[in-house]
C-alpha cells in the first residue's frame, strides 16, 4: 500500500536508503513509534550520484564541525535564494524554494514542493512533500510529514544532556535508541504557532496544531 505518488521520481526513489523511501511512500508512515531512529540510520546511507537528469549539482562546503562531505543535487525547477548554504549530500525535489541564507546539513531529503525560510537551518532530516519550515527555525535529524507547517522559530531540541543519549518511547516504555542526536517526528497536515520547541526524540502524531510557545516534552 502506498502514499501519495512522489514527484521525485522511480529513479530518484530507487537511490534512497529503503528506511528513506519506505517512509516517502507510505501513507500513515509515523505509525512505527521507532520510525525517526530507522530513518536517521537511512539518511546515514544516503549516497547521492555525481550528477542527475534534471538536477543541478551544487558542491557542498566543508566545516570542521559537521564531518559529512558530499555535495547538493537540486531539481531544476527548485528555487535557491542567495547566500543558500549546502554541508553534505543533500537532495532537493521539484518545486521546492529555499529562502535566503537559508542552510541544509546532509545527509538530508527534501521532497518535492517543500519550503525553507529566510536563516532556517536543517541538519539530517527528512521533509515529506510539501513541508514548510518558517524563517528563523532550526529542525535536526527530524522527519516532518507532508504538508507541515513549522511557524517562525520553530526549535527541535537534539540532544539529552542528563542520559547522555536520546530515548524514545515504545509501548509504553523508554527505549534507549543509543544515539546522541535525535530530533523529532511530525505527522502529516500538523502546523505549529511561532517560538514552538519539541524536546528530542518526540512525536507529534496525534495533535493538529501545536500553540505558540509551546514546549513538547512528551509524545501527543
Amino acid at each position: 500500500m502506498t502514499g501519495e505518488a512522489s514527484l521525485l521520481g522511480p529513479i530518484v526513489l530507487a537511490a534512497l536508503p529503503p528506511a528513506v523511501r519506505e517512509c516517502i511512500c507510505a501513507p500513515q508512515w509515523w505509525r512505527d513509534e521507532l520510525l525517526g531512529l530507522h530513518v536517521m540510520n537511512g539518511l546515514n546511507e544516503l549516497a547521492l550520484p555525481d550528477r542527475l537528469d534534471g538536477y543541478r549539482r551544487i558542491d557542498g562546503a566543508q566545516s570542521r564541525q559537521w564531518p559529512r562531505r558530499g555535495h547538493a543535487l537540486v531539481h531544476e525547477t527548485s528555487i535557491v535564494h542567495s547566500g543558500v548554504s549546502f554541508f553534505g549530500p543533500v537532495l532537493v525535489g521539484p518545486g521546492c524554494e529555499l529562502g535566503p541564507h537559508a542552510t541544509i546539513y546532509g545527509p538530508t531529503v527534501v521532497e518535492s514542493g517543500s519550503y525553507l525560510g529566510p536563516s532556517a537551518e536543517i541538519r539530517r532530516c527528512l521533509l515529506l512533500a510539501g513541508a514548510e519550515v518558517s524563517h528563523m527555525s532550526y529542525v535536526g535529524h527530524s522527519v516532518l510529514g507532508r504538508r507541515v507547517r513549522l511557524g517562525a522559530f520553530f526549535c527541535s531540541a537534539v540532544r539529552n544532556l542528563r542520559r547522555g543519549t536520546v530515548h524514545m518511547m515504545r509501548d509504553g516504555v523508554l527505549a534507549d535508541t543509543g544515539e546522541v542526536t535525535i530530533g523529532c517526528v511530525i505527522a502529516d497536515e500538523t502546523e505549529t504557532g511561532v517560538h514552538a520547541t519539541i524536546m528530542p526524540g518526540r512525536r507529534i502524531v496525534q495533535t493538529p496544531v501545536v500553540p505558540p510557545n509551546a514546549v513538547i516534552t512528551r509524545n501527543c
